[in-house]
């Protein structure tokens, strides 16, 4: 069974909040100079029918819970991801993500 904890590190105190709060997570310190964001992702609705993110390096994210559709900077179509699965986005792009559930994600910084 995977673990569900990370053990001896350093955590970010104030959250990254995007989209009116509907977005936030907090960046994880690791002792080897690695970074994760864990975070969580509300529903969209009609006021906010899909989330638009920027990258500043590699990303593999990882749904913890909840699903969702993403499209990739260059695809044309969105793919489904839910709990389990992970998606890679290259660095200095950004991708679509909409839901119709809450997710929970740990953001990979690979780069």
């Amino acid at each position: 069974m995977p673990s569900t904890t990370y053990d001896h590190v350093s955590v970010v105190k104030n959250a990254n909040i995007s989209y009116d709060g509907r977005c936030s997570s907090h960046t994880v310190l690791f002792g080897d100079g690695s970074k994760k964001m864990l975070g969580v992702i509300l529903p969209c609705d009609e006021l906010i029918t899909e989330y638009q993110f920027e990258t500043h390096t590699s990303e593999r994210i990882e749904i913890l819970t909840g699903e969702c559709e993403v499209k990739i900077a260059g695809e044309d179509t969105f793919t489904y991801h839910r709990a389990g699965q992970a998606f890679m986005v290259a660095g200095h792009s950004h991708f679509v993500l909409r839901t119709e559930q809450i997710v929970q994600y740990i953001c990979h910084l690979e780069g």
